[in-house]
């Protein structure tokens, strides 16, 4: 049986698709009858949307003010990219035993087709969205042969909590120059199954244009 998302499912994907999306930015508030009247909806489902939006972290609620997406200071950056960073280690080293040698050409294609959206006849920068996605491909791709499934769940909300930084940091000239060679390291160290080379590969590239990621950050 397919089973038919809720009024409250389909308002919850379309306002965390355009916060996702940096449509609608951090400290912006939200207006239910807005989204109730774009939505076709009542404002119930889109409180219950927000509600959930919340517990992710993407959302807040402020007493007399109301409903807005959250804004990330640089404290609480420090402590989600210290989370973050605990966790891409982690997975990357404990995914490393289950990785097979046959599994490697699939992280050096997903490392070129990323590669790909810099071609442009323009020499204009590629769609942010579509290179963020491109490389959480990459990494995902390699944690996700640890079977620990609720780490990388709790990985994928932290990046979501971050997504709006995380557009900023991959818009990074650093970033630019440097994630090919560095997703390569990454893959030379699966390759050697060197699991010290692999954990300073990843640590390498979570420094990679985190200065221009706090950047958009406010000091609070």
């Amino acid at each position: 049986m397919i089973k038919v998302p809720t009024l409250s499912e389909l308002a919850y994907q379309s306002i965390k698709e355009q916060i996702l999306a940096c449509r609608i930015r951090p400290g912006e508030k939200i207006n239910i009858d807005q989204y109730s009247a774009s939505l076709g909806v009542s404002a119930t489902p889109v409180r219950e949307a927000l509600s959930k939006l919340q517990q992710e972290g993407l959302v807040q609620y402020v007493p007399r003010t109301g409903w807005k997406i959250a804004r990330i200071s640089k404290n609480e950056f420090h402590k989600l990219q210290e989370i973050k960073a605990l966790l891409e280690v982690t997975l990357a080293d404990r995914a490393l035993p289950f990785i097979k040698d046959e599994d490697i050409p699939q992280m050096e294609a997903l490392n070129d087709r990323m590669k790909d959206l810099f071609a442009s006849e323009s020499g204009a920068k590629p769609d942010l969205e579509k290179l963020l996605e491109a490389n959480d491909r990459f990494h995902m791709y390699i944690f996700k042969f640890y079977y620990n499934d609720l780490m990388i769940e709790l990985l994928q909300q932290t990046w979501n909590t971050l997504r709006y930084a995380r557009l900023l940091w991959i818009s990074s000239e650093e970033f630019f120059t440097k994630f090919y060679e560095e997703h390569n390291a990454i893959i030379d160290a699966i390759r050697q199954r060197d699991r010290e080379a692999l954990r300073r590969a990843v640590e390498t590239h979570l420094q990679c244009g985190l200065e221009d990621m706090e950047a958009c950050l406010e000091d609070k």
